[in-house]
Formats: structure tokens, sequence, C-alpha cells
């Protein structure tokens, strides 16, 4: 009797623990894949969305790229609990999750950190650069401008739009008109078609493009989609279609607004740390002790800046926040520098 009830309980033991291991995360226990997935009810308390929230922005967004298991039951990512976090505090800052959803992590982490409101950020975008596009397919085109269907947008981010009968057109003229944005219907996508696309994307230099059609192998679908290509069904909606092209300018205006740091690459280091400490020990006329501080604020940066080289990376989320924060914080060691230079000269304050 009494084994019966020790195997019963560990019956009931094991159970337990393999139900709440799949149903907060589900743990690898080979020892080459130590990454978490989650159930959706452990992303839902880790970013503080409800469930119901989360599954709409899946599916009607796309806003995550779950994982099944042979039961079909969807596991989450690291990356997809950090979007579901962005998502969430950016929608409460005014964005419409409809048109950042399609945003990668990065571009995502990007519009938080530098705090824009979906106002600002709309203020920004008018003052961009307008896109160069090019349509293959006549009545795509028509639709694009229809008013009727609520797309004259696509006209206010456009600066120059060429219209295409068919591929052979818009390949022809391709090297000598680059564009920003290929939007191209067809009727069918054949393996041949998967090539007469890539190349064309390639020769316009083209950074988005949208390609609707009717009919199509899933492999050649596919193969777009692994070549940067996005790709829908031709009954897309207008919301849809008018969806991605206000995130194809999106993605222009946070280019914009990153425009005065992006590219550029910190300096190395100027000051040694012992230069800094010397500095900030000289007495001055300045009774603010802006020579202190900024010589203080130096040394911070610096730490900082080497912290988050050395900091150890778990998974591919946590190199790309870590690069960042180098990054950034190099920036700002360089900008101080120059500070302590102009303060330095000012006091006559040998470096």
């Amino acid at each position: 009797m009494s084994s019966l009830l020790e195997n019963i309980n560990k019956y009931i033991a094991y159970n337990l623990l393999k139900y709440y291991s799949t149903k907060l995360f589900l743990i690898n226990m080979t020892p080459h894949d130590t990454t978490p997935l989650y159930r959706i009810g452990a992303v839902s308390k880790l970013a503080s969305v409800p469930v119901t929230t989360l599954r709409i922005w899946e599916t009607r967004y796309q806003a995550f790229t779950p994982s099944k298991t042979l039961g079909q039951h969807r596991l989450y990512g690291q990356d997809d609990v950090l979007r579901a976090t962005l998502l969430k505090q950016l929608s409460e800052q005014g964005h419409s999750v409809s048109s950042i959803a399609a945003l990668d992590s990065t571009q995502l982490r990007q519009l938080h950190t530098q705090g824009l409101s979906a106002t600002t950020l709309r203020q920004i975008a008018t003052q961009t650069t307008l896109l160069r596009a090019r349509v293959v397919g006549t009545g795509l085109a028509q639709r694009l401008g229809s008013t009727r269907h609520k797309l004259g947008l696509f006209a206010e981010h456009s600066e120059r739009v060429e219209v295409f009968s068919d591929l052979a057109g818009a390949r022809a003229t391709a090297e000598h008109s680059p564009a920003d944005l290929l939007l191209i219907r067809l009727n069918t996508i054949q393996e041949s078609t998967v090539a007469e696309l890539i190349e064309l994307v390639q020769a316009t230099q083209a950074a988005h493009t949208l390609v609707l059609y009717v009919y199509g192998a899933s492999s050649n679908l596919q193969a777009l989609r692994d070549a940067g290509l996005t790709v829908h069904k031709d009954s897309i909606s207008d919301v849809e279609l008018s969806d991605w092209v206000r995130n194809v300018s999106l993605e222009q205006a946070l280019r914009a607004a990153a425009a005065p740091l992006a590219g550029r690459k910190a300096t190395p280091k100027k000051y040694s740390d012992e230069t800094l400490a010397r500095v900030a020990n000289i007495s001055t006329a300045v009774l603010c002790e802006c020579p202190r501080h900024v010589a203080e604020l130096l040394t911070q940066l610096s730490s900082f800046e080497q912290y988050s080289q050395e900091c150890v990376n778990k998974n591919s989320v946590d190199q790309q926040l870590h690069e960042h924060l180098t990054e950034v914080s190099g920036q700002a060691r360089a900008l101080f520098e120059h500070a302590l230079e102009l303060i330095a000269a000012h006091e006559g304050i040998a470096l």
C-alpha cells in the first residue's frame, strides 16, 4: 500500500512539474540549446500585456514569430518577450501598434530610447526625404493612388512614382533609376519569377519591396521572404496595404531622427583616468565647478563604455543591446571630451 501511495505521489509530482514547466516556459534539456521558450501566459506576465492582446498583435499584425511544438503549442522566444514589452510601452506613448508592429526589435528599441511620441514622429516624417517608388502593375498603381481606397497617402510619401506594366519593363531601366520602394503585383510566382524579382531588387537598390500575388508555390514564396521581400496575397486589404506603406515611411523617419548620431563612430578615449583626476582637483574661477563635474562625468562614461564592452552576452538580443550601449556611451564621452577642451581653453588648464 505504501509503495502504491509513493508511486502515486511521484506521478502527481512529475505531472505538476511537467505542467508548470510547459505552462511558463519550455526547458531545453539539450546541452547545445539553452534558450528558454515561453508559453503565451508567461509572455503575458513578463511583458504585462493581456493574453488576448498578444494574440491580436500576433494574428492581426504578425508582431511575433513563435515556434510550435509537436503538439502545436506556440512557444515564444526572448525576442518576442522584448517586442511585446516595447510594443506596450510605445503604445502608451501614443503609437499605433498597427503602424510599428512591422519594425524589428532594434528599430522598436531605438524608437523607445529616443522617446519620440507618435505626433513628433509624424512631424519628422513630413520633413523626411520622400521615397522614390516603382510600381509594377497598372492596376496596383491605380489602387495605390485611389482616394476611394483611402490610399492617397502613397502620393504624400513619394517623390517620384514610376509605373510599369511588367517586370521586363521595370528591369530595363533599373540601373539608371534607383528606387527606395518597389511594389509589384503578379498573377503567378514561378521559380523563374523568383530570380527575376531578386535581380530587380538588387538592380534598383530598393530597401523595401512588396510583392502581391494570386498563385504561387510555397517554396517560391519562402525563397522571396528569405531574400528580404515582403510577400502577400493579392487579396490584402486596403488597410493592410496602407499600413505597409506607412511603416516604410516610419522607418525612413526613424533613420532621420537618428541621423545626428547614426554612423558616428565613437572616437578612441582621449584622456587617461589620471588626467581626469588631476582636472577634477584643480581649483578654478568657475564657481559652478564645471571642470570637476565634467571630468567626473567623463570618468563615469568611460567606465560604463568599458563595462558595456565587457558584459557577457547570453544571446543575440543581449549582444545587440550591449553594442548599442557601448556606441551611445562612446558618443556621449566624445561630446564631453570636446566640452572639457572648451573649459580647459577658457580656464587655461593644460590637458
